[in-house]
């Protein structure tokens, strides 16, 4: 008998020919809206554990078995029937955090969860709001930029000069960002050419090292870095080194593309002096967060209406991790931030909202550890590798304890949501 004959006859034995001969459809009802939920909640931004323990609970609830495997540039998913199991591999391309999206979705995924609602046309609708165009436009998306560039240059130190040409790098890499539009996430030619005009226009002043920083703190992947660690604490491994290792590529574009426009620049202009910077008083941080929340509204597509509380994550992640940082160790300053945002942001997902990531995304954005990165690039240029390598290591402890902070906010109180609206 030969193979073939051998593996018909072990099929048939098994069920499997007359279930084919069916014509059964691939997908079942429920099993399509688990898959079309979870295309819809990866491209909205959320975390690879996240989206597989949302996808397990509202699978569960409709009666069918899937396992999911998130990665970053996809989405594996199976169903566990009776005779035919059916796996699907979507190819997903990296989109950016969408903040409205993320908040509806999780809605309709909390109701189905809890069986609120009833699963019939709920398909539509999630394939509805997925197609729903972004809140704000590209003009939106370059304030963004250049309202966030002008508020980190406050927070780190900067005073009248540093905010103008902060905020003048901010707006040219945000004029960047629009040039290469939905295409920047697909390879790193975005990030040299950001980094490549922002280091022209800090290299040209005398104020260097702030404005430069300010303008590219957004384009580190800080936030990515600690989503890879909590994936990796969370036993995520595949999902985790691979934003870890995106994480490195970036970096090493920044780098290349500064590099690049600092050399060009002092063959043409030559050498610079630095001139001594005068901090704004301390009590300009407070508005300075105000401008921060706004930014992060328009870079993270959140609504205007949530303006207090992308304020109130800011205001908590800056407030803990400038009180922890004067207990006498670096690492409590982002530790304390993460650990009162998780609290404060599961706090809100448990009596208000069913998702914690309107408070989470734009408070880790003022924690995340992208200052260590930029100084380990600026030792680096400046040839004190050995500074930089220190730097470097820095960016990784700092993302270790956020995530350290975060987890233990979790255990402190859960992210479960006792509204529906």
């Amino acid at each position: 008998m030969s193979d073939l004959q051998l593996f018909n006859a072990s099929a048939k034995e098994r069920g499997l020919i007359d279930i084919v001969s069916q014509h059964e459809p691939a997908l079942h009802p429920n099993e399509e809206l688990v898959f079309g939920l979870g295309t819809a909640l990866h491209q909205a931004g959320l975390p690879s554990h996240r989206l597989e323990s949302m996808l397990e609970r509202v699978a569960i609830r409709l009666g069918v078995k899937v396992h999911s495997f998130s990665l970053p540039t996809g989405l594996l998913l199976c169903s566990e029937r009776a005779g035919l199991p059916v796996t699907m591999l979507i190819r997903l391309p990296p989109q950016a955090t969408n903040l409205e999206k993320l908040r509806r979705l999780t809605v309709e995924a909390e109701a189905l969860a809890r069986g609120s609602q009833p699963p019939d046309g709920a398909l539509a609708r999630i394939r509805a709001l997925s197609e729903t165009p972004p809140r704000w436009g590209r003009g939106a998306c370059v304030l963004g930029f250049t309202l966030s560039a002008a508020a980190f240059s406050v927070f780190f130190g900067g005073g009248g000069r540093e905010l103008l040409i902060a905020t003048a790098v901010g707006l040219c890499v945000g004029l960047v960002a629009l040039l290469y539009g939905n295409k920047r996430g697909a390879n790193r030619r975005f990030e040299l050419a950001a980094a490549g005009v922002a280091g022209l226009i800090a290299g040209a002043t005398d104020v260097y090292w702030i404005p430069l920083a300010s303008g590219l703190i957004i384009l580190l992947p800080g936030l990515a870095l600690v989503d890879a660690i909590e994936e990796l604490a969370n036993g995520h491994l595949v999902s985790g080194v691979a934003k870890a290792a995106g994480v490195g590529v970036v970096l090493l574009a920044l780098i290349f593309g500064v590099l690049l426009a600092v050399n060009l620049e002092d063959l043409i202009l030559g050498a610079g002096t630095t001139a001594e910077t005068i901090a704004f008083p301390k009590w300009v941080a407070i508005p300075a967060l105000g401008v921060v929340t706004l930014g992060s509204i328009f870079r993270f597509q959140a609504r205007l209406k949530d303006w207090i509380w992308v304020f109130l994550a800011s205001a908590v992640a800056f407030g803990g991790s400038r009180l922890g940082a004067t207990l006498g160790n670096p690492l409590m300053g982002p530790f304390l931030g993460a650990l009162l945002l998780g609290f404060g942001a599961n706090l809100y997902a448990r009596l208000c909202h069913p998702t914690p990531q309107l408070l989470l995304v734009p408070g880790l954005a003022l924690l995340v550890p992208g200052s260590f990165g930029l100084q380990s690039m600026n030792f680096m240029l400046s040839g004190d590798s050995m500074t930089g390598i220190e730097q470097g290591f820095q960016m990784f402890m700092a993302a270790i304890a956020i995530v350290a902070g975060l987890l233990f906010s979790n255990r402190l109180i859960k992210a479960e949501s006792t509204r529906t609206t």
